[in-house]
């Protein structure tokens, strides 16, 4: 509740759905209201009720909750309880000048509270505002038969613009709820959008290079060497299986994939061939895994073969044939993965999308990853995995 309140009272009027460069309510209205205001009241203590120039300056501070409101709804309302409370204490009014003078400070007030408050704050509002009103009425020991009639006007005129507020706000939030909505369908569109030209471009090209590398060994045998045709069969495999997951992330791109993924996920057991792929391409990568296999879960598993999938990729791309070292160890609770490799002609770290992956990929998993230069000019990328996943 108090983090309701506490919140009510930082609200200003709201930005338009229309137009989040304009407000809701323009806030020339507030100051003419006030203006008006101010200039009823005024006239009001100081000539209806025979007040002078005193009656005047207090009647013109009727002006300031309504200015206000447009800033800081909730003070406001504050602002307009005082006045209510000091003019009882005073006896400053007869009825008829009392219900005239807060009816015009009131209404903009209860209106903007309403449409930037919680319900629940609205309606506290609004009966402790009926309740200080009825409270003056017995304190000033108003008779005129009058009275009931008014006070009931007074009410229902009270609880009409607040509403009103109530309904405009209610509508402003179900309008941001359909642009949010659309919003979201715009993004599915944009990725299956993606996922079309993905599919054009990249699933084309990939489907080629499979091919080509699967036929290559019947067109070349007995040219080359056995060495040669070895690489042509790992390049259609990994083709193939590039393909293969590109087929599946351009499925969750369309979202016309309900079931989850029934293909086998790399994990752990992966890294073996993982590293000696990387050596094939003329990286000389050493792996040192633990003594015992650590026990951790499938998505855990399937991030540390990520890591280890991306690092060596950008060894590979900036400095192939540097000597690599990738270590799996226990730290206590922590799995660490870290890939290190010496410094080549083109050394990086790579900090395209691969290195934001893994970010994304350590920070679910609640660890930590660093990915640059170690003080002696080598490359890391070093993963503290909390196993908390079994």
């Amino acid at each position: 509740m108090l983090s309701i309140v506490s919140s009510a009272h930082r609200a200003r009027v709201p930005a338009s759905p229309a137009d989040p460069e304009k407000p809701m309510v323009p806030r020339h209205l507030y100051v003419v209201a006030a203006g008006l205001a101010a200039l009823l009241n005024g006239w009001t203590f100081a000539v209806v009720l025979g007040a002078g120039v005193p009656g005047a300056l207090f009647g013109a501070l009727y002006g300031l909750p309504v200015v206000v409101a447009w800033y800081r709804p909730m003070v406001a309302w504050w602002l307009m309880l005082g006045l209510l409370l000091l003019a009882t204490a005073l006896s400053v009014a007869d009825w008829r000048p009392w219900l005239l003078s807060e009816s015009v400070t009131q209404t903009p007030v209860m209106f903007t509270l309403a449409l930037v408050s919680a319900r629940r704050v609205t309606a506290v509002a609004f009966l402790t505002t009926l309740a200080v009103g009825v409270l003056s009425v017995l304190w000033l020991r108003l008779e005129s038969p009058h009275v009931v009639p008014a006070m009931v006007s007074w009410s229902l005129g009270l609880l009409a613009v607040t509403m009103i507020g109530h309904g405009y706000r209610m509508r402003r939030l179900s309008t941001l709820r359909v642009a949010e909505e659309y919003g979201k369908r715009r993004l599915l569109e944009e990725r299956a959008r993606i996922a079309r030209e993905l599919h054009d471009l990249v699933a084309h090209h990939m489907s080629v290079i499979a091919v080509q590398a699967s036929t290559a060994p019947y067109r070349v045998k007995g040219v080359v060497s056995e060495e040669v045709l070895r690489e042509f069969r790992d390049i259609n495999a990994a083709a193939s299986t590039s393909l293969t997951e590109l087929r599946q992330l351009l499925g969750v791109l369309r979202g016309d994939r309900d079931d989850p993924l029934t293909a086998p996920q790399p994990n752990l057991d992966g890294l073996t061939e993982l590293v000696e792929s990387a050596r094939r391409a003329g990286t000389p990568v050493h792996l040192e895994l633990p003594e015992h296999a650590p026990e951790v879960g499938e998505a855990m598993s399937l991030t540390v073969y990520r890591i280890v999938q991306e690092a060596l990729s950008n060894v590979i791309k900036h400095a192939n044939g540097a000597e690599t070292a990738v270590t799996i160890a226990l730290d206590g609770p922590n799995l660490v993965v870290e890939v290190v490799n010496e410094a080549g002609a083109e050394s990086a770290p790579g900090a395209g999308y691969g290195l934001v992956g893994m970010r994304e990929r350590v920070t679910l998993a609640g660890g930590e990853l660093f990915a640059g230069r170690l003080a002696d000019g080598r490359f890391a990328v070093r993963a503290v995995l909390p196993q908390g996943e079994k």
